[in-house]
């Protein structure tokens, strides 16, 4: 009898691991490495119940509002009111088997409370939001398994979207696992509904929750057990019959109902409002709004979402003539509702975005949501007056598009790519056409030296420049190319790059005008001389981040605490040979630190840590906890 409850049960409940990473937008790890990458998350928990900084977890990248206090960091664009608050990265999971969600277990095991909101999908189409929370601080430093109490979809699931919001955290934040408990059925409606009724017992006496094995035991028997299915069944007849005895009216009444609550987390259905003039109905008008000023109509408009904003199209011509204005639209950040926007999004948008300056299409239209053609004409329809456009992992832009962008868009003062993986040098090589670019992120792309060369060449009004985890570059001659070219150079963001030595340092140096510079394991050999010249001649450097230079010594830092007393924000983590005396010089000599990682270094210890933090309040210090060596 158990043996036959047990099979039974394993077609209703299934627990499942993930198999696949099909996107993410930050990792610590570099591609090609199997420390601290998204790939870490894949399969079951190897980490927990340990708790740590362990390089076979999935590590964030950022932490804090450090990453947004910089020189580097893009300006937020200012349009619509978001519909959810925001979230600064997400990863996107895929399992072997769909089924209905029960239970999700995030196996948190270093800094957790990170994830915020959770949503799940069927092979990437129609995001339901399974959950949605405040990001959690003050945590126990313990690894532990989080299950948030999840919506309860009626559509099956194979993939989750899991976004994160580490910006109140003191340090990064790790995952070992995530498991989807869910429920599995056939393809007739009978066993689905028979299934759905299942789950819902299966919640209501806890047993998704329960670790005892009896206890599962003894609800699986009852579940199957001969006389709770045919009550169920019993149940099911009784619903059909109730329905059919639904008038005609009650019907239509209830089908409209049904199709509204469809329709309401879909912008594109709300967007289709723009009727022709000739359908709509004569007499309709804007009633007591007809007797307010313009300037007072379009300052509570300015208040909305896009989603409200799309659904006052539909209500009187006033306000669908009010809500169609270009002006509203200047500014259009879609990455806070990228689970609504489609094709259909952008071609109903398009009329009104005649005057868009700034837009963020950043995690818009996976998995084909969003394809090239689309995109395309609705950049040659609104993208001659851009400014700002905001692409990270857009995984629909290829050559075609970054040719279209380059010759419709003479303004672009800013173009972020991070992630934007179906681009070679052919796409890359138009955006020399872009000459007034002052913000370029090509972070995580296949850029090459060459192409880069030759765009660099071009944009001499260059500022702010991210090549984050550009791994086909040589960074000495990246740097050369950019102390002859790029003379106006603010912020240099090269972490995970190859092949800076100290020839590159000397050509950063002829840049005076640098203030953020992330070099993050990117340097390699003896550094002293070169670092010298660096750190004399730029001396406006606010934040420098140098992790995992292991040759970096005291001298450095007396070069440091001499000539870049501007310093807020200071990475050496994993350095073996600066002692404790020189730290505590450098806390003395740069009265604006703000952030300092030690992290890893062998000869700092938790006691000497907890001893500067006593004695220098205003400055962030991590590290210090054990001699450790970060795995890499």
């Amino acid at each position: 009898m158990e043996d036959t409850a047990w099979k039974s049960w394993t077609h209703c409940v299934v627990d499942q691991y993930v198999k696949e990473v099909t996107d993410f937008s930050s990792q610590y790890g570099s591609d090609g490495s199997i420390s601290y990458v998204a790939n870490n998350i894949t399969g079951k928990p190897t980490l927990y119940p340990d708790y740590g900084d362990f390089s076979a977890a999935y590590c964030l990248r950022s932490y804090g509002q450090w990453w947004f206090r910089s020189e580097s960091a893009p300006e937020p664009i200012e349009g619509p009111k978001p519909l959810l608050p925001p979230s600064v990265d997400f990863i996107d999971l895929k399992y072997d088997t769909p089924v209905y969600p029960i239970r999700l277990d995030f196996y948190e095991t270093y800094h957790g409370g990170s994830v915020v909101r959770v949503w799940g999908s069927l092979e990437g189409r129609g995001w339901v939001l399974l959950w949605a929370g405040e990001p959690q601080t003050g945590l126990k430093a313990a690894a532990r398994i989080f299950s948030p109490p999840i919506n309860q979809p009626h559509v099956m699931i194979n993939m989750l979207r899991v976004e994160f919001d580490q910006r109140g955290h003191s340090y990064y934040s790790a995952l070992d696992a995530v498991m989807l408990v869910g429920s599995s059925h056939t393809s007739s409606s009978e066993s689905v509904a028979l299934g759905e009724t299942i789950t819902t017992q299966i919640m209501k006496m806890g047993l998704h929750k329960s670790i005892c094995e009896e206890d599962i035991l003894n609800g699986i028997q009852f579940l199957l057990s001969e006389e709770n299915l045919q009550k169920l069944v019993v149940e099911e007849e009784q619903k059909d019959e109730a329905v059919e005895e639904l008038t005609r009216e009650e019907k239509a009444d209830l089908e409209v109902c049904e199709s509204s609550i469809v329709a309401e987390d879909v912008i594109c259905a709300a967007i289709e409002a723009d009727v022709p003039e000739e359908e709509e109905e004569e007499g309709t008008s804007g009633g007591y709004f007809d007797l307010l000023p313009e300037e007072l109509i379009m300052y509570i408009l300015r208040k909305l979402d896009i989603r409200s904003l799309c659904r006052l199209a539909h209500t009187c011509k006033l306000l669908q003539a009010h809500t169609s204005d270009p002006i509203l639209y200047m500014n259009l950040n879609l990455q806070n509702c990228w689970w609504l926007v489609k094709n259909a999004t952008l071609e109903c948008l398009a009329p009104r975005c005649s005057l868009l300056q700034c837009l963020d299409l950043s995690w818009c239209g996976p998995y084909g949501a969003v394809d090239t053609e689309t995109f395309m004409e609705f950049i040659h329809a609104c993208g001659h007056q851009l400014m700002v456009l905001r692409l990270n992992n857009c995984h629909f832009i290829d050559n075609y598009c970054l040719y279209m962008i380059a010759n419709v868009c003479p303004n672009l003062h800013e173009l972020s790519m991070a992630n934007c993986t179906k681009v070679d040098h052919l796409g890359f090589g138009e955006l020399k056409k872009a000459r007034a670019l002052s913000r370029l992120d090509l972070a995580r792309t296949r850029i090459d030296f060459h192409t880069l060369q030759l765009l660099l060449q071009h944009a001499s009004h260059l500022q702010h420049l991210s090549l984050n985890n550009c791994t086909q570059l040589d960074m000495d001659e990246v740097a050369l190319t950019l102390a002859t070219f790029n003379h106006g150079l603010v912020s240099l963001a090269a972490w995970k790059t190859h092949g800076l030595t100290q020839r590159g340092l000397r050509a950063l140096a002829c840049i005076p005008t640098l203030q953020d510079l992330d070099l993050g394991w990117a340097l390699s050999g003896g550094i002293t001389e070169s670092f010298a010249e660096l750190i004399r001649e730029c001396k406006g450097l606010k934040r420098l981040y140098l992790s995992a230079l292991r040759t970096f010594t005291d001298h450095d830092l007396h070069l440091l605490m001499t000539h870049a007393r501007n310093l807020t924000q200071l990475d050496i983590m994993g350095t073996r040979n600066i002692t404790p005396e020189a730290v505590h010089r450098l806390l003395q000599n740069c009265p604006k630190l703000e952030l300092l990682d030690i992290s890893f270094c062998e000869q700092i210890h938790y006691s000497h840590v907890h001893h500067w933090a006593v004695q220098f309040p205003h400055v962030e210090i991590k590290g210090g906890l054990w001699h450790q060596v970060r795995i890499v």
